[in-house]
């Protein structure tokens, strides 16, 4: 019984709940092995004279002993098993819900990553609207004279192009002239026309109005389309604001600049500026 009073003190209590099982299946293994040890002292080891004074009652009594103890430790494992199985089962549950996480933010990541670097890679260049086609003067002469008639003395005289042509397309059939795109091969030239072009209300050019846009990948150019009605606010207050790479509209607030990049930053913004809400469409 000595041997029993052991187990059941660094085991389970004798009575009470069973206490939380810290251990692993090792020593799940070992409590029985002892367990086993322990119903087999119980039955083998010799009587001793107070035993056999004692007669069958005691001899008995060990035994009963013993298989209590046995149910307890077993019930204990039990649950304990359980425990443990459960906690397996949450623990691939949360591991499952971050690798969801983890894949979503990789392909936003990838998303705005990819619209960056075509972004970046047309940042030389410009989509001319409204030039008249056709034309039997040669597409790079047109546009030269174009930017010199732009930026007048200020223009250089030596305008090269690492790229022009038309929007790739037949004609349209509403008769308008295709865009030409084109990639100057100086920036500074391209900022020079880009900034010229946006403070002059009307470029009129062999009889057509024409108007000089940033290049831009389709992505960016579908945000920009949703975000118009606050670029119509923000010019009607005359409050500053530029557009950024990646994709982002940055607003001047005092000595800060308040971006939006994602659908979630509109509403903090407009309230930021204190103009009243807005609604836009959602955008990529």
């Amino acid at each position: 019984m000595g041997r029993n009073k052991k187990l059941l003190h660094h085991g389970t209590p004798s009575t009470g709940s069973p206490r939380r099982y810290t251990g692993t299946l090792d020593d799940y293994v070992s409590t029985l092995a002892d367990l086993r040890g322990a119903r087999q002292a119980a039955n083998m080891a010799p009587t001793s004279p107070r035993t056999e004074s004692a007669g069958v009652s005691s001899e008995e009594g060990d035994r009963s002993d013993a298989l209590c103890l046995i149910r307890q430790e077993l019930t204990w494992i039990s649950t304990h098993m359980l425990m443990k199985a459960d906690s397996n089962s949450l623990l691939q549950e949360f591991r499952s819900a971050i690798r969801e996480e983890i894949s979503a933010i990789r392909a936003d990541l990838s998303a705005v990553e990819v619209e960056d670097l075509e972004n970046r890679s047309r940042h030389q260049n410009i989509r001319i609207r409204g030039l008249l086609e056709p034309d039997a003067v040669p597409l790079q002469d047109t546009v030269r004279a174009l930017f010199r008639h732009i930026l007048g003395q200020e223009c250089p005289e030596d305008i090269q192009f690492d790229r022009i042509h038309r929007a790739l397309g037949p004609p349209r059939q509403d008769g308008k002239p295709r865009d030409v795109l084109c990639c100057l091969h100086a920036y500074r030239l391209k900022e020079s026309l880009m900034v010229t072009a946006r403070g002059t209300d009307r470029i009129m050019f062999q009889g057509a109005e024409v108007a000089l846009f940033q290049d831009l990948s389709s992505l960016t150019l579908d945000a920009r389309r949703a975000l118009r009605p606050i670029t119509a606010a923000l010019r009607e207050k005359n409050v500053p604001y530029r557009w950024g790479f990646p994709f982002s509209l940055q607003i001047k607030h005092g000595n800060s600049w308040l971006y939006i990049r994602w659908p979630d930053d509109v509403a903090p913004t407009l309230r930021t500026l204190r103009i009243p809400h807005i609604r836009t469409r959602p955008y990529a």
